[in-house]
């Protein structure tokens, strides 16, 4: 059953592809550099089932809708709203280190953040971005206990037209706790066909990976990269943990093909594996009850985006 559900979402991913018009891409990008851009994506991703070191197993379906713009305020400052939803669905069997064989179920992610671009010189740039997101399962009992909240800090330098390189930093609340990481931020032009960039956008999850991407042609670029991500929710008052917190933690390699159907549109095909994860479940305080460790999990997910 879950197999089926899982090949029905991404089919239905590339049936949307399919159905999307052609017209979304007549808009030339380099039309639309001093005025307001557009970014629409769907990315449905299914982690295939992975053993607990301590016993049973688990699997996630995940699907993702982001909306992300962006409008020049000043000949030097570029302002945006990026706002998302995220859908996990886990499914567990035979787990018994989490204080229950069900320690949840289906979890939902509201994000929305305020995106500034400063460009102070011709090298130097800076970043900052406040962000507000509520993580939690179906069934919170009240969504102020969902709440998590922080800012995206960085600095970029470019070197040479073909490289730009920074520096950042993430600081968050979440869950009862704080969590800060660095990160580093390039965009590195090595030739005409091969680029080395950050693949993710640095958040709550975890700062922004790095990617190697070839581009094949003007249709098709293939990549390989990775990015440590940490989910940290809220769960329901009903469950083995009332009103406690589930956590997700893995590093995700993976290789990406990428078909360019118009200027504006792209679908993207991903196949990988998350691999050191660990889960753990912690009451309503922050208080751990249980984590495991599990075995490498593979990935494989879609994502649809559409540029205006």
């Amino acid at each position: 059953m879950k197999n089926r559900a899982m090949c029905l979402t991404l089919v239905c991913a590339a049936l949307l592809a399919a159905l999307i018009p052609r017209a979304a891409s007549a808009q030339p990008a380099a039309a639309r550099d001093g005025r307001t851009s557009v970014s629409l994506s769907v990315t449905p991703v299914y982690q295939f089932e992975s053993d607990f070191d301590r016993g049973g197993s688990f699997s996630v379906q995940r699907v993702g809708f982001n909306v992300d713009t962006s409008t020049p305020v000043t000949a030097t400052v570029r302002a945006g709203i990026s706002a998302g939803y995220e859908f996990e669905k886990f499914d567990f069997s035979g787990t018994t280190a989490f204080a229950g064989p069900e320690p949840w179920s289906d979890i939902h992610r509201f994000s929305v953040g305020l995106p500034v671009n400063w460009r102070a010189s011709d090298s130097l740039s800076f970043f900052v971005s406040p962000q507000v997101e509520w993580y939690g399962e179906s069934g919170v009992d009240d969504w102020d206990d969902a709440l998590g909240y922080g800012a995206v800090f960085a600095a970029s330098y470019r070197v040479n037209p073909g490289f730009s390189v920074g520096v950042g930093a993430g600081v968050f609340y979440r869950g009862e706790e704080t969590r800060g990481f660095p990160y580093i931020a390039v965009d590195w032009r090595i030739t005409e066909e091969l680029r080395l960039t950050n693949p993710f956008r640095t958040s709550p999850s975890g700062p922004a990976g790095l990617e190697l991407a070839w581009r094949l042609s003007d249709t098709w670029e293939i990549a390989a990269g990775g990015a440590y991500r940490s989910f940290r929710f809220r769960l329901d008052n009903s469950g083995v943990a009332p009103n406690g917190f589930g956590e997700l933690e893995q590093t995700v390699g993976y290789a990406r093909l990428t078909w360019r159907m118009g200027r504006d549109l792209k679908l993207d095909l991903y196949g990988g594996a998350a691999f050191n994860g660990e889960m753990k479940i912690a009451d309503r305080n922050g208080n751990e009850l249980g984590s495991d460790d599990f075995e490498t999990a593979p990935i494989l997910g879609l994502s649809l985006t559409a540029m205006f």
